[in-house]
């Protein structure tokens, strides 16, 4: 009952996924670009504010205007027509994010954009970590964090002090590895999250083994390794005799610890690239 009210409570707290709109948009599309969409019109917002300041440069309104309409460009492709966003969209998204960052850091005068470069870095992070995991996530991010900082240092923010320049010396080498360890934390927290929240809807929380859903989902990355590599699949079946009886006879605690000392047991026996999956790990 304690974890069915947590359950409720936190269903809760996220019902704006459950919105009409977004519901449909998810349908038409999927929830990987629905959700960058959301994250692109978060950056038209801020780059509307900024085509309202009246000291920003030629370029700098140019470079506004066009990251503006391009966000809108995708958000109404996403929400209104259905496109499915490739997996290289988002990189690159990540990618000119940064590269804007650096500009706004290194070579420009706008505080205001440059200060507004480092908050967002941490969304970006976590969004890098939801959606492509730690083998990706952490490369692409150290090499942002790289250019980023020393942006930071060398750009018209860093150096030291100096009487009279409002810019020089914002940014200080503590300043710098803050942002670096602030964002780096925020990459490990969505990874954290990302592995904690795979794991509880792909396993079963008797046993350990995988769900249905994680063996559906493992079965079909096996097979497109099997096919890309000409190896052979291998898929052994087990059935429990008279389980039943073990419930009825010995009450469903016996069961359970049944499920769970064979699983244990076919997990020892199994390779590391192997998986053990349960059709009905209850005991019911």
């Amino acid at each position: 009952m304690v974890d069915q009210r947590t359950r409720a409570a936190d269903a809760e707290g996220l019902s704006w996924l459950r919105t009409g709109w977004i519901q449909r948009a998810r349908k038409r599309s999927s929830t990987y670009s629905v959700m960058t969409v959301v994250l692109c019109l978060f950056f038209v917002a801020v780059l509307l504010l900024e085509l309202l300041e009246d000291d920003i440069s030629m370029f700098e309104t140019l470079l506004s205007a066009v990251l503006a309409l391009a966000g809108i460009a995708t958000a109404v492709a996403v929400l209104f027509a259905g496109v499915k966003l490739p997996r290289w969209f988002g990189l690159l998204f990540v990618l000119l994010h940064a590269a804007v960052s650096v500009y706004y850091l290194g070579f420009s005068d706008e505080r205001q954009n440059a200060v507004a470069s480092i908050q967002e870095m941490t969304v970006m992070a976590v969004y890098l970590a939801w959606f492509y995991g730690p083998r990706i996530g952490r490369a692409l991010e150290f090499v942002i964090l790289v250019a980023v900082c020393t942006a930071m240092l060398l750009g018209p923010f860093g150096g030291t002090a100096v009487p009279g320049d409002a810019t020089a010396g914002m940014f200080g080498i503590t300043n710098v590895l803050g942002v670096a360890l602030l964002t780096w934390l925020c990459l490990e927290i969505g990874f954290f999250v990302r592995h904690r929240m795979l794991r509880e809807g792909q396993t079963d929380p008797l046993t350990g083994a995988l769900n249905r859903r994680g063996l559906i989902r493992h079965a079909a990355e096996e097979a497109r390794r099997a096919r890309r590599t000409g190896h052979p699949l291998s898929v052994a079946v087990l059935d429990l005799d008279d389980f039943k009886a073990v419930n009825d006879g010995e009450g469903h605690e016996a069961g359970d610890a049944v499920l769970k000392s064979l699983v244990a047991q076919w997990t020892a026996l199994s390779r590391q690239s192997d998986a053990v999956a349960a059709s009905a790990a209850t005991s019911s």
